[in-house]
């Protein structure tokens, strides 16, 4: 594997490491009243990770054994009105991702000491990081993960990225899942590192990381929803630019 392959991969990855599954959620865990769990979140961490690391595998397997009849159904005219609908509807799905302002409300919210509404995750939270060893607590938790992971697959552009330069690589099966098992490693190293900290640090992190979570809340989903929007305006545009300029 070359080195400007590796580097671009690990770029990717750790991009990757900054959404809400794999840094948000994690951090949030960790802010979870009572003894922390760090093999509980450990566990997660590893679930989210082997879902990813699935999740790729038939996207690449899909990307290697189905490259060329896919570019050129993409190059037939079906296929260039598919991207057309698919860049409008990539652009329509990025103005209902909550943004900034949505994450504000609720930090000045909870700021002044008003009830925040309960939602699934919490409930989730709560019983995946119980102290009892319950199958319905570890149940919860993996649940937790792979809705987690499964809640990004619309705004997995880096993951994607990364799926197509592998995709392009001189490698072979084996090597490309041992590098694609790398690659989701590194999008959890950031929040195990962070773990390995908290457990050092105890409750004297607990402000930092509140506010690092605030920050990524704030940020993540005004920062995808313009990723997804300009990725698919450039899709309807250049279709759109196929269709009717032709």
């Amino acid at each position: 594997m070359s080195f400007s392959l590796a580097g671009g991969l690990a770029v990717l990855a750790l991009i990757d490491s900054t959404s809400i599954g794999t840094l948000v959620l994690p951090i949030w865990l960790m802010l979870q009243r009572g003894r922390l769990l760090a093999g509980r979140i450990g566990a997660f961490l590893l679930v989210v990770a082997l879902f990813y690391w699935a999740m790729g595998l038939l996207l690449l397997a899909g990307a290697v054994t189905f490259s060329d009849q896919i570019t050129t159904f993409l190059a037939t005219d079906a296929g260039t009105w598919l991207r057309l609908l698919a860049g409008v509807a990539l652009f329509a799905i990025s103005w209902k991702i909550p943004g900034k302002k949505a994450a504000v409300a609720r930090q000045e919210a909870r700021n002044r000491g008003e009830d925040i509404p309960r939602g699934r995750l919490d409930r989730w939270r709560e019983q995946a990081m119980t102290e009892q060893g319950s199958t319905k607590s570890v149940v919860a938790l993996a649940a937790l993960a792979v809705l987690a992971a499964s809640a990004e697959i619309p705004t997995m552009l880096p993951y994607l990225a990364g799926i197509g330069l592998l995709s392009a690589a001189d490698l072979g099966g084996v090597a490309q899942a041992g590098v694609l098992f790398g690659y989701c490693l590194v999008m959890v190293a950031p929040a195990a590192v962070l773990l390995v900290v908290r457990l050092a640090a105890g409750t004297r992190l607990d402000g930092a990381l509140r506010r690092f979570g605030d920050f990524l809340e704030r940020e993540a989903g005004e920062t995808i929803g313009w990723l997804i929007g300009i990725g698919g305006a450039i899709l309807a545009l250049r279709a759109g630019g196929e269709i009717f300029g032709s």
